[in-house]
């Protein structure tokens, strides 16, 4: 309906050129204009009412900027199989998308609009795809011949907002030594694997982090939690700017309990988790000198007796808009809660007979690769 109204006020110049009263402002009033309008609008109208509309939408320059703009308007995918459904966490609503029929596959990482999905073939290969849902851009990744993909868990996307460069990262095993490495891709012209050295500590074993926990990406740095953390505290940060590992620990606060690393909009945080009746969240605020600060404690009232009385763990948590997304266990069942923590209310999202769900946050954005 917007396009259309629009197309009505429209004239054409004896040039053929498109020409309404929009175009005849500057470049950047209208850019400006075209900042506010969704993702998916602006690559499917943009171009066919004025030429201007799109060449300015197609700009790296605005690509960046709408990004940029609408960051807090990102949204939880949770994906169950095939199915995968986003979250409205402001009514802590769940509603059906078109991912899984478009991209079938599993999930495996978001970063600044664009999806890295995998596809299990034949054998120990398995395929990677990036994707992005807006400009429906996919691209399937090259395998590496000599080393065998070890789990779907370990792999995800950075977008590196600096270079605009997006990187794959993946945790492979050589066929013929068995030794474990980091390999990296950049999507571009001449796509190939390369292994990233080990630069950390001598006792940071890559094998060690052969875990069933989805590494996070935030912000170009990826964070791989070690299969042994409820014993090993340590975290392992990948900067794919720069390309160099980072070994961390979790805060002290969290030694003999259960705890999580959850994703904060564009920072990373860490959050104890169990039975607990009080939920603390530490923000990494500096990732060099491994500095954590407590920003909110989360204390569930008294009415929340499924909250209270089951195990609790943190998948995401929404800062700016206080909304906690947990796994539940009750029993042998999984239940998937959307907590506000300034209302006190929570809704439940989904029941699993296990935990088979992945839940990313996800931006639409214009990104081309």
């Amino acid at each position: 309906m917007a396009k259309s109204r629009i197309r009505e006020k429209a004239t054409v110049s004896e040039s053929g050129e498109d020409s309404s009263s929009l175009d005849s402002l500057p470049n950047e009033v209208v850019a400006g204009i075209l900042l506010r309008l969704p993702a998916q609008f602006l690559h499917n109208s943009a171009s066919s009412v004025s030429r201007k509309w799109g060449e300015i939408s197609e700009s790296q320059c605005f690509i960046n900027s709408h990004l940029h703009t609408h960051l807090s308007e990102c949204e939880f995918l949770i994906q169950d199989g095939n199915k995968v459904q986003s979250l409205n966490a402001r009514d802590l609503k769940l509603e059906e998308t078109d991912l899984g029929t478009k991209f079938h596959g599993r999930i495996r990482g978001s970063s600044d609009g664009v999806l890295l999905f995998n596809k299990s073939s034949s054998g120990s290969v398995m395929d990677l795809y990036v994707a992005n849902p807006v400009t429906m851009q996919i691209l399937k990744l090259p395998n590496i011949k000599s080393t065998c993909m070890i789990s779907c868990h370990c792999n995800n996307i950075v977008r590196v907002s600096s270079t605009g460069e997006i990187k794959v990262i993946r945790l492979g095993r050589d066929s013929l030594t068995g030794m474990y490495n980091w390999y990296v891709l950049t999507l571009g012209k001449e796509m190939h694997w390369r292994k990233i050295s080990n630069n950390v500590a001598k006792e940071c074993d890559p094998a060690s982090y052969l875990s069933y926990v989805q590494s996070l990406s935030v912000d170009g740095v990826v964070y791989w939690t070690n299969s042994s953390w409820i014993t090993d505290r340590s975290v392992l940060a990948i900067d794919l700017y720069h390309e160099t590992t980072y070994l961390l620990k979790v805060p002290g606060e969290c030694h003999g309990q259960y705890w999580t690393l959850v994703q904060m909009g564009k920072e990373i945080c860490c959050m104890n988790c169990g039975k607990d009746v009080e939920m603390k969240v530490w923000k990494l605020n500096d990732l060099h000198r491994n500095e954590w600060i407590l920003v909110k404690s989360i204390t569930f009232s008294s009415e929340n007796s499924l909250l209270r009385g089951n195990f609790c763990v943190p998948l995401i948590w929404m800062d700016y808009l206080d909304v906690l997304v947990l796994s539940v266990y009750v029993g042998v069942r999984n239940v998937v809660v959307g907590y506000n923590v300034n209302k006190g209310e929570y809704r439940v999202l989904k029941i699993d007979d296990g935990a088979r769900h992945t839940i990313f946050l996800h931006t639409n954005s214009l990104i081309r690769f």
